[in-house]
């Protein structure tokens, strides 16, 4: 209870100083709409309903099992690997902070949104770390090292969904080539499959544990990211009449960062 306490404070402290920052206006409107949209992104929905069929399928036990006696792609160094890549991606995402802006913003307003988005993403994590540590006590659920009331949600996953949630959505305000975004993206989520792999291989939780921390952790990043650097879905995008020449008239839509 005192670290959800601590949680919300931090939050809410954050909440207050980022809207003298420049933060758009908040409302409940705002906060629900931001919300949903966090709800139905496909970071956050695919690895609950795998977990779900891990879970109805009752391999959650077997696949751990398997993965720690065999090492499937670790080979004995699988806890080690898991602090790496969560390091590479808290690294990736303070880069891709300092590098991404609103296009149509002046300097001063990007210099901003970027202090903002380095704000969130510290605040995130704090708040994933202390809402994950309260769920593994109210769940109670060994780890299969054998360490009480530490297996689930896993705070490894989650923490490293936050950093590459963040990179994924600043890399839609960074110019670059489409493809080479749409790639990097895709790296992301193999960092998360990856650093989960390893926590179930490293004999530290289950496949469940890990699917629900990386949604955890997706959930907070989108939800923050939704409400203090975006504005509402309808919000983004600009639709404009353009005459052609002959007399005709065409519409145009345009996604506004």
């Amino acid at each position: 209870m005192k670290t959800t306490l601590l949680t919300a404070l931090t939050l809410a402290v954050t909440t207050g100083l980022l809207g003298c920052a420049g933060t758009p206006q908040m409302s409940w409107s705002r906060v629900g709409d931001s919300a949903q949209r966090a709800v139905v992104s496909p970071d956050v929905w695919a690895p609950v309903a795998g977990a779900a069929v891990i879970a109805a399928g009752n391999w959650d036990h077997k696949w751990q099992r398997s993965a720690s006696d065999h090492d499937w792609f670790f080979g004995g160094d699988a806890n080690q690997a898991a602090d790496r890549m969560l390091n590479l991606a808290t690294g990736a995402s303070v880069v891709s902070a300092l590098v991404a802006a609103p296009k149509t913003a002046d300097s001063e307003e990007k210099w901003s949104w970027r202090g903002r988005n380095l704000a969130l993403l510290a605040a995130d994590r704090y708040a994933v770390t202390g809402f994950v540590e309260e769920a593994k006590e109210w769940s109670g659920r060994e780890r299969p090292d054998g360490v009480p009331d530490d297996s689930f949600p896993s705070k490894h996953t989650a923490v490293t969904a936050v950093h590459t949630s963040f990179t994924r959505r600043n890399l839609d305000y960074i110019d670059m080539d489409p493809t080479l975004r749409y790639t990097a993206k895709a790296g992301l989520y193999a960092l998360d499959g990856l650093t989960a792999l390893a926590r179930v291989e490293g004999d530290k939780h289950y496949p469940t544990d890990v699917l629900v921390g990386m949604a955890v952790g997706n959930f907070f990043a989108n939800f923050t990211y939704n409400l203090f650097l975006e504005g509402p879905e309808r919000d983004r995008y600009n639709l404009t009449v353009v005459p052609e020449t002959g007399g005709g008239m065409s519409l145009r839509a345009a996604m506004l960062f």
